[in-house]
């Protein structure tokens, strides 16, 4: 049986311990995939622990079509330790391949072999991994290579294009590290040929990717959700980042640490999260673009600063990679847990703007937005996003770089506002022209008080109602720069649709496509402006709906709640807190349900 072209949509596990070298075959396999063509989303998973020796699994989706999810459960589970193996097999699918070590160091009990603890339907492929690794390189560190190449002589990939890929991964390494990883590579590969009879169907061999690499007008970017962050906000002119380091936001300030005095900008590593807000506030109020990353522990210290921002009317931007919680939780895994406290986090009527990335280029342009915006409307401005956005990689179209007016947002006063300049001055928008520190003429209170338009401290109750609304006005007025909610699906009336938000959205749109496969109208929403939320859109998609699903990475269903004030009538809820990312086969088993 040949694999068509439009059959490549397989999904590939390497699992190991750390150390094991999971990560990097998972990430060498990505890229030669992406350089075959083939469109690729790739998400690990590893331990809390800063060098523990945990469970590693390197989750990897290829397909000649569009991806919108990971994808749930593997075609093709590789195991570099058996151990943690047998606790991956649940997500091999029925009838699924396996390559393992079929001599590993020490013989295995049955209990502890992963061929043995396999469903009688898999299909097992036995690699001497560890021999070939010692034949090869004399040590068994190359196991992960081995396995790449059995891997690649299976279903018939390029070997000498998968042996470039190795090099170029191992480039700026000594010659020995290079040799070593590609004689691994083709032992695995060359034993695979000779001695393992086939027995699945998957087969690249004369499949024609979509777009190969020379046909590419442009090189592709693989890249992960916290790296399009870093990039964006050098292209949107950031020139002020603090930061403090947690799990899964600390890659964004790692690479501005080395790139941003390249541009011009400062960044400071402070002794906590309240430090690292006060600084961005402190820069906001200096008229710098400024901005921290954070996750959910280091969100609830901020949010005191939140309401400074806002009451204050400076710029400020907070990215919030969410992870398990409450507390400490667990930072190596994906929630969206973190709804509440960014949406309505905080003292008083404090009204904030909140943007939710739905996938990885998307990262780049909210973080394009919210600096625009922040600077624009004077306000506090939250990116929300997930371990699994900050993490998992995708190959994409270098983004393009954000237009001159995004560049530049202060609304500043004329000649004429500066003739007894009120900071706070009420407008029919909400937007005050905001002076900086040193504008002659342009002198003005900034405090967390109540305030008249001079920024006086003001506490009469005519006051407060006319700030209040002001702030508010200023909020609502967001919306007209907001980018279209996405809708998927059939335009007409249908039997279920589907609101999602983040990183559940692609999956969500993805299950929209299958189950109108499958015969179930469907159709899908979805905006990146969570705050101020298009209500008037939503309230249309939901009357053309008979009923509402709402799939999310929460206990309580947040944003279910959210959106059943706004559209008052009852939806369904699909609450999941695996740690793992949304999966479109469960959107679809729900609808079915439905």
């Amino acid at each position: 049986m040949k694999t068509s072209d439009k059959d490549i949509n397989i999904v590939i596990e390497i699992c190991g311990s750390a150390g094991e070298g999971t990560i990097s075959a998972g990430e060498i396999l990505s890229r030669f995939m992406s350089a075959q063509g083939f469109e690729i989303m790739s998400f690990d998973a590893y331990p809390a622990e800063i060098r523990g020796f945990g469970k590693c699994v390197a989750h990897t989706r290829v397909s000649a079509n569009p991806i919108y999810s990971p994808g749930k459960l593997a075609d093709v589970l590789i195991a570099l330790n058996d151990n943690h193996a047998i606790s991956q097999l649940s997500a091999l699918k029925k009838g699924g391949i396996l390559i393992y070590d079929s001599q590993p160091p020490k013989p295995h009990e049955e209990d502890e072999s992963v061929v043995a603890q396999a469903d009688a339907e898999t299909i097992s492929y036995g690699v001497p991994l560890t021999m070939l690794a010692q034949k090869a390189a004399g040590n068994a560190r190359g196991r992960n290579m081995v396995a790449l190449g059995a891997l690649t002589a299976l279903f018939h990939l390029d070997r000498d294009a998968f042996t470039n890929s190795i090099k170029d991964r191992y480039g700026k390494k000594k010659q020995i590290v290079i040799d070593s990883n590609v004689n691994s590579f083709l032992e695995g590969f060359d034993w695979t040929k000779e001695n393992i009879d086939k027995a699945d169907a998957i087969s690249f061999q004369g499949v024609t990717p979509p777009q190969t690499k020379a046909e590419q007008t442009e090189e592709k970017l693989i890249i992960n959700g916290n790296q399009l962050v870093a990039k964006a906000a050098l292209d949107a002119d950031l020139k002020f980042y603090a930061g403090y380091p947690i799990t899964p936001a600390t890659k964004i300030m790692e690479i501005l640490s080395k790139e941003l005095p390249k541009h011009g900008g400062t960044l400071l590593q402070t002794e906590d999260e309240i430090s690292a807000i006060g600084a961005v506030i402190g820069a906001g109020y200096g008229g710098i673009r400024a901005m921290t990353g954070t996750s959910g522990p280091g969100f609830a210290l901020m949010t005191e600063f939140t309401g400074l921002s806002v009451m204050a009317e400076v710029p400020a931007v907070i990215i919030d990679s969410q992870r398990g919680g409450p507390s400490t939780g667990i930072p190596t895994k994906t929630e969206q847990s973190d709804f509440n406290a960014a949406v309505f986090g905080g003292t008083g009527d404090c009204p904030r703007v909140v943007l939710a990335p739905t996938d990885t280029t998307s990262c780049y342009d909210a973080t394009v937005l919210a600096l625009y915006l922040a600077e624009k409307y004077q306000t506090l401005v939250v990116i929300l996003l997930d371990f699994f956005l900050s993490n998992s990689i995708r190959n994409i179209d270098v983004p393009q770089k954000p237009a001159p007016e995004m560049l530049n947002a202060n609304i500043a006063p004329d000649a004429a506002d500066l003739a007894g300049y009120q900071r706070y001055k009420i407008t029919d928008s909400g937007i005050s022209p905001r002076t900086i520190p040193g504008t002659p003429g342009g002198m003005f209170f900034a405090t967390g008080l109540e305030h008249d338009a001079y920024g006086r401290p003001n506490y009469t109750d005519k006051g407060h109602l006319a700030m209040t609304a002001k702030r508010f006005r200023k909020h609502a007025n967001v919306l007209n720069e907001a980018p279209a909610p996405v809708i998927s699906g059939s335009q007409k009336t249908v039997d279920i649709g589907v609101i999602s938000w983040g990183s559940s959205a692609g999956a969500a749109h993805e299950a929209v496509m299958t189950a109108a496969e499958k015969g179930i109208s469907g159709a899908g929403f979805s905006s990146m402006m969570l705050s101020p939320f298009p209500e008037k859109q939503v309230k249309a998609f939901a009357g053309r709906c008979k009923k509402i699903l709402i799939p999310e990475l929460n206990y309580r269903g947040q944003f279910a709640d959210f959106v059943t004030r706004i559209i008052n009538r009852p939806v369904e809820r699909l609450n999941f807190i695996t740690g793992r990312p949304m999966a479109s086969e469960d959107i679809v088993e729900k609808m079915k349900e439905m």
